[in-house]
């Protein structure tokens, strides 16, 4: 996971993050995140607020309003303070909200969010 959050912190946005790469680290991060024991409804609180946000923002069609991207770190943390085993998936997350400057990037980071969703369940993450 490390790496991953290095290679996000590197980009200038997550719009540039090349698509393949970003599935084959969404599944290696599933995979970690199973193996940590973190189960589906942890991560998915996580995606069905970006799904609202993305729901609100595709409503919108206006102009983008990061901010409510940004709050999500708030999300983060408290969920982070409550579980040891999702500091890791907070750091990731919060590392790819400070690259969400655009709908484009956005549009990558709820891509990103629901890939890693679908690869901890794939490894067979579930709610136990």
């Amino acid at each position: 996971m490390r790496e991953a959050i290095q290679h996000i912190g590197g980009l200038d946005g997550l719009s540039e993050w090349e698509a393949r790469n970003l599935v084959e680290r969404a599944d290696g991060i599933g995979r970690e995140l199973k193996n940590k024991g973190v189960t589906t409804s942890q991560i998915r609180n996580f995606l069905d607020e970006v799904n609202r946000i993305e729901a609100e923002n595709r409503r919108s069609k206006g102009s983008f309003d990061e901010s409510q991207v940004v709050f999500l770190d708030i999300q983060l943390a408290y969920a982070a303070g409550r579980e040891d085993k999702l500091k890791d998936f907070a750091r990731l997350f919060s590392t790819a909200i400070k690259q969400v400057r655009s709908r484009e990037d956005f549009d990558r980071f709820v891509k990103f969010t629901q890939a890693v969703v679908a690869y901890h369940r794939f490894h067979g993450g579930s709610n136990r």
